[in-house]
Order: C-alpha cells, then sequence, then structure tokens
C-alpha cells in the first residue's frame, strides 16, 4: 500500500479524528492542571508525571483504535478472503459436482496491507514515545542527587534572609548607628547558627550602585525581590517613647507583600540601647527557627562607643595607618570584640608584615571563641598565613556559603580558587552561581572588575578564549578596567587577532598613563613568546623599548625593570645584564631581580658569577616568603635546562604557598619546555 492511499484510509475510517482528540485533551488537561497546581499545594514535579503519562500513553492510545475501532470492521470486509476452497465429499452432490465449501486454515492469520502499515507506523510512534520517556526520566531523576524515583522530589527552600535597614524614627541623627548595630547584631545571630544566607544592607546597596537600571523597575525593593530572591525580608524600625528607645520589627514573605510574622516590641533606655538589640535578636531568631531545638552560643554585644568607631572606619583604606589607629582604639574599649581584631589581622597581611600577622592570629585563636564563623575565619587566616592553601580554599568556601551575595565574598573565593589551588573549573560555577550579575551595569562596577579578571583568566587556563572575548570583549575601547584588558590581551593572543591587540593598545596610551602601556607590551611579549611566536613577541618588546627618550641614568626603578625584562624576553641577555645588575644594586634583596640576574648571567657563558648570584640568592631566605626563592631556583634551573632541579623546587615552592599567578607555573615563559611532563602536571595539581 502506498502512503498517500493509507493516509487517505486513516482518513476514512476516521483515525486521525480519534487522534486528534486525544492531542486536544491532553493539551486542555496540562493548560487546567498547570493552573490549579500551586492552589492544590502539587510540586512543580507533578507536571513531569502528567507529562510522561500522556506520553507513553500514546501509542497504547493508537492501538486501541485499532483494537476496538478498525479491527472489527477490517475482520468484516476481508473475512472471505481469510479462507481455503476445499472439496466436500461427505455431503450431496449437485448433478454429477460435489459441492465447494470453505474453511479456515489452522494456524494461519491473514493481514491486510493497510494492517501492516499501521502497526508499522506504531512501532515508529512506540519507539519514539520510549525515547521521549526515556530522555525526561534522566533529565528530571537519574542525574539528580536524590532522585526518589516513584515520590514527589523536595523544591528547593529558599533559606535567604533579607535584613534591611532600621527606619530611624527618633528624629535623633545621633541614633543612626542604633540601626546599623540592629542589623549587625541581627546578621550575626543568624550565621552564627546557621539559619540561612544572609542578604545584607551593604549587599544591596552594592547591587543598586552598579545594577542595569532597565533591568528593574523603578521601585526601591525590586533589586532585592526580582533578583536577589530571599525567602524572607526582616525589616523594622525604632523611635522614643516616654524616654525611652523602642525597637520593633517585621518578618516578611520573599516579595515583601505579606507579613508573615511580627516581633514584639522591645524597649530600654536611650544610653543602653544594646540592652533593645540583643533582646529583640533573640526573640527574632526564636521566630525564625520555629519549633526547631538549637543550642544558642551567644557572644556579648560590644561596647558601644567602640561599635560606632569601627563603622567610622569603613571608609578608610585598610592600609592606612590611620586605620590601625581605629582598630587599636576599638579593642582598648572592649578588648573582647572580635571585629577590629580581625581587621587589624587584615592591615598587617596587607602590608605584607606576616609575622605580625601571625602573632595576631595565634594570639586570637587562643581566646575563648563560641561562635562557628568566627572559629572558621581564624582557621582562614591561620592557613592563609601559612601558605596552606587547600584548607585555606576550604574555609573560605564556608564564609562564602554564609554570605554568597556578597561581590567581595564571591571574588575572593573565586581568586581562592584560581590562583590558591588552581582549580579554574571551579571558578566558572562560583561566578555563575550569582545569577544576579547578568542584570549588573559591568561598566559602572569596579568592584567586578576582578571579579570579571578572575572569570576571563580561569576560562584562558581551561582553553576557552572566546569566551572573555564574547563577555568582556566591550572594555577593550573604555578607560580604565586594565585587569580585563589583560584578560582580552591574553585571549586576543590564543586567537591570533592582532587588529583587536593594537586597538587595546591605542585605547591604553590615549587613556592611561605611559608604565601601565609599557606594562601591556611586555605581557604581550611575554605572551607570544610562550605560543612560540618570536617574531610577534619582539616587535611588542621593541615597541616598549622604543617608547624611552630619557638615557638609562635618568631612567626610574620601574622603567629600568621594564627595560631590563624586555631586553631579556628578546635575548638581550648582554643589555639584560647590566640592567638588572643596576637593580639589584638599588634592591639587594630584590629575589625576582636577583634570580633574572643569575639567569642574564649564565645565558653569556658567565657560569661563576651566576652560581654566586644564586648563592646569594640562597641567603635571602626567611619565613613567610611562601615559596618566592624556591621558585626563583626552579626559573634558574629551567633556563638552564636542569629538568630535575626545576620540577624539585616546583614542588617546594608551591607547597610552601605559592600561588599560581599570572605569569607563573604553566603561564611562565621559562617554563615552556617542561609543561607536558608528567611531573610538572603534578604539580598543577598539588592542592587537588
Amino acid at each position: 500500500m502506498q502512503l498517500r492511499e493509507f493516509i487517505k484510509e486513516c482518513h476514512q475510517r476516521d483515525v486521525f479524528k480519534h487522534l486528534s482528540i486525544y492531542v486536544v485533551s491532553g493539551w486542555v488537561l496540562i493548560q487546567v492542571f498547570s493552573e490549579i497546581r500551586e492552589p492544590f499545594g502539587l510540586p512543580k514535579i507533578s507536571m513531569t508525571y502528567l507529562l510522561l503519562v500522556l506520553i507513553a500513553g500514546f501509542p497504547f492510545y493508537v492501538y486501541l483504535i485499532w483494537r476496538y475501532r478498525l479491527k472489527p470492521s477490517e475482520q468484516d470486509s476481508d473475512r472471505s478472503n481469510h479462507l481455503k476452497v476445499v472439496m466436500r465429499e461427505d455431503i450431496e452432490k449437485e448433478g454429477n459436482r460435489p459441492v465447494k465449501s470453505k474453511k479456515h486454515l489452522p494456524g494461519i492469520q491473514f493481514y491486510s496491507p493497510f494492517q501492516k502499515m499501521y502497526f508499522a507506523f506504531l512501532t515508529v510512534i512506540f519507539l519514539i514515545s520510549l525515547g521521549s520517556v526515556s530522555w525526561i526520566v534522566r533529565a528530571n531523576f537519574i542525574t539528580e542527587p536524590d532522585p526518589g524515583a516513584f515520590t514527589f522530589p523536595v523544591e528547593e527552600r529558599n533559606d535567604k534572609v533579607a535584613v534591611l535597614s532600621f527606619e530611624n524614627n527618633t528624629m535623633n541623627a545621633d541614633l543612626d548607628v542604633v540601626g546599623k548595630m540592629a542589623v549587625d547584631w541581627i546578621i550575626h545571630g543568624i550565621t552564627q547558627n546557621e539559619m540561612g544566607q544572609v542578604i545584607s544592607p551593604k549587599v544591596l546597596e552594592q547591587y543598586n550602585t552598579v545594577m542595569k537600571a532597565s533591568m528593574v523597575s523603578d521601585d526601591e525593593n525590586s533589586i532585592l525581590t526580582e533578583v536577589l530572591k530571599p525567602g524572607k525580608v526582616i525589616t523594622g524600625k525604632y523611635y522614643l517613647s516616654n524616654g525611652k528607645l523602642l525597637i520593633q520589627c517585621v518578618i516578611l514573605d520573599g516579595n515583601m507583600n505579606e507579613t508573615l510574622e511580627t516581633i514584639e516590641p522591645v524597649s530600654c533606655p536611650t544610653d543602653s540601647p544594646l540592652e533593645c538589640i540583643e533582646e529583640l535578636k533573640q526573640r527574632l531568631l526564636g521566630s525564625l527557627l520555629g519549633d526547631e531545638r538549637w543550642t544558642y552560643y551567644e557572644e556579648e554585644p560590644p561596647n558601644y562607643e567602640a561599635y560606632k568607631m569601627i563603622l567610622e572606619a569603613e571608609n578608610v583604606d585598610n592600609t592606612d595607618p590611620e586605620y590601625l589607629r581605629i582598630m587599636n582604639e576599638a579593642i582598648a574599649l572592649d578588648s573582647s570584640y572580635f571585629e577590629p581584631k580581625m581587621h587589624r589581622i587584615t592591615y598587617y597581611y596587607n602590608i605584607e608584615e606576616f609575622a605580625k600577622t601571625d602573632s595576631l592570629i595565634q594570639a586570637l585563636a587562643r581566646d575563648d571563641l563560641k561562635g562557628s564563623r568566627q572559629k572558621n575565619i581564624v582557621k582562614l587566616w591561620n592557613a592563609l598565613v601559612r601558605g596552606d592553601n587547600k584548607k585555606a580554599f576550604t574555609y573560605l568556601k564556608k564564609e562564602y556559603n554564609w554570605e554568597p551575595d556578597d561581590l567581595n565574598n564571591n571574588s575572593s573565593t573565586m581568586v581562592v580558587a584560581l590562583q590558591f589551588v588552581n582549580r579554574p573549573e571551579a571558578v566558572d560555577s562560583i561566578y555563575n552561581k550569582q545569577l544576579a550579575m547578568e542584570k549588573i551595569d559591568s561598566l559602572n562596577c569596579l568592584t567586578c572588575e576582578y571579579r570579571f579578571y578572575t572569570k576571563g583568566m580561569a576560562d584562558i587556563a581551561l582553553g576557552k578564549p572566546e569566551v572573555p572575548i564574547e563577555m568582556y570583549g566591550k572594555y577593550g575601547a573604555v578607560k580604565e578596567f586594565y585587569w580585563v584588558k589583560d584578560v582580552l590581551l591574553y585571549a586576543y593572543v590564543r586567537t591570533g587577532q592582532r587588529d583587536k591587540i593594537d586597538e587595546i593598545l591605542t585605547t591604553v596610551k590615549l587613556t592611561g598613563n605611559t608604565n601601565i602601556w609599557r606594562d601591556k607590551c611586555l605581557l604581550l611579549g611575554k605572551q607570544f613568546l610562550l605560543q612560540g611566536k618570536k617574531e610577534a613577541s619582539d616587535a611588542y618588546l621593541d615597541l616598549l623599548l622604543g617608547s624611552f627618550d630619557l638615557s638609562d641614568a635618568e631612567l626610574k626603578e620601574v622603567e629600568m625593570e621594564q627595560k631590563a625584562m624586555a631586553h631579556f624576553y628578546k635575548g638581550d641577555f648582554p643589555i639584560a645584564v647590566r640592567f638588572f645588575e643596576e637593580l639589584v644594586e638599588v634592591d639587594p634583596d630584590d629575589i625576582d631581580n636577583n634570580a633574572f640576574l643569575a639567569m642574564s648571567l649564565w645565558k653569556t657563558g658567565r657560569t661563576e658569577k651566576a652560581e654566586e648570584v644564586m648563592e646569594k640568592l640562597e641567603r635571602l631566605r626567611t619565613d613567610y616568603q611562601y615559596g618566592a626563592i624556591d621558585y626563583a631556583r626552579a626559573r634558574y634551573f629551567a633556563s638552564t635546562g636542569d629538568a630535575d632541579l626545576t620540577i624539585q623546587h616546583l614542588i617546594r615552592a608551591v607547597a610552601a604557598g605559592k600561588r599560581y599567578n599570572p605569569g607563573t607555573f604553566q603561564d611562565d615563559v621559562l617554563m615552556r619546555p617542561y609543561k607536558e611532563m608528567d611531573a610538572f602536571k603534578n604539580v598543577l595539581t598539588f592542592w587537588h
């Protein structure tokens, strides 16, 4: 039977009519179910079950059409064709002839052309249905961590809690600090008891500053409800009544259109606001916990004046001596106050006084810390200062999980993943977990810049340079954003787009200072050399060298170093020796310049002098260098071609805390001959 004839006969026998009844009925059922699902409290997965039933039932419905609609008429019309003529000799004859009769052949069935074609299509429909069901089951159940094959999975719980600024209705600006302290103390209680992820007013302010105006409505709370999407929102106000301070707050749903619970107001003397704040926190946490049992590891509220000093320090750079003075004064007012002690550690770490940092961490670790978050932070800092990068990443992930929407927190976790433990694949998941980034006006988000840089460098490390080009290509033609421009230069080198590289260099030269432009030229020289393209490398190094108008005697230290590096990577080692000797004379303890001097000397055949420099370099070894000496020695042995000593010192360096920064390890030109060695790959996965 031809396909056209089959379709015509299906039409005549109302097959398409019956099929359309199933399809239309199924579609109506899906639409109705989608509307009534939520009122009946059914989970989203119930729609998947309905779809599975409809798809799986379709081939059976097609068979039932045959069984009860088509088969009877098929048998009636073709019954005579299923019989065979035989001679009956046991009955009377008509004249001289025997009477003919018909009977079924035993065990033999006869199929019409229409029936064969119908069941062929039924087989195809069955296979398509089976494939669709398998795909849906795999996507929704098998690939899930806890599929629960025949149960309704529990929908993901939204445990984000937004704590908004408390409104000061006292008409006294001096009491603004009360609202800030109430918010901080409530957040502290939520995180200490691991009751959810917190969205603080600081996080909300970050997004309010950098959010694309077109992506949210004019409502001041739209960023919260449309982007950050908490499960609950805590807000409150405080005012004066009969000479006392009254504080009240409410718990709203995530859309801020329903009050879930009103917390009983608390009151206290105006000169003792901490009494109110502490009592309010306890009542609020009790409401959030409901009937759950919990152990309340409470810490004493800080001294009020000390707390105000910490708030005042928010606008002071954390490497400014004024910042340290404020922290010391706050600690003097309240010796049990945890926050200024941590800020003081941050100050010394940032100015690279690691011995002092370590001493303060050990002193803090000896304190009677009761809060889980405080203990975790102390462990984090202890791992950082000791160069134990794997532990640092572990503790930082815990801190990140407490407040994942904080852009700085998110950025720090990405940096540690990439540069401390060399896990570029982890960077992508951390970056993408912050879904609100797609709605941020990135060109207005300077705090996002290093985040973009880390994400881009991770993609490049994974061999995907086209990703940062697509995401950050627009930064090539704007002012500043030099970190992101570095990412683009890395990517364009790997994709061979010299025209795009030159456009970025032109933008930097017109909008930045000359030293920044020279740094970009040096970066390009090294990156092209890393790709084995010496001609392109020399072109950008020559561009850098040609930009100096002053005599060598008039060069600043940074300019002299740029020139020395350019000659080294061009292979002009005698000239490089002269510049590095001058740099070492200026700063005899500079590890990198000593190492490059030794390598340049060795390249010019002055091996004994090179060994003397390396012996001097070894004498510079002290605590808290995080593998700097061993990495310098690895570079030296790499340049001399000693693979064993190169790997040996690389392992020592990374074990001591050497970071996988740009320009080191797999991104180091000097390590290029060793990148495919298994031992070198083991160095890259040391902390995995």
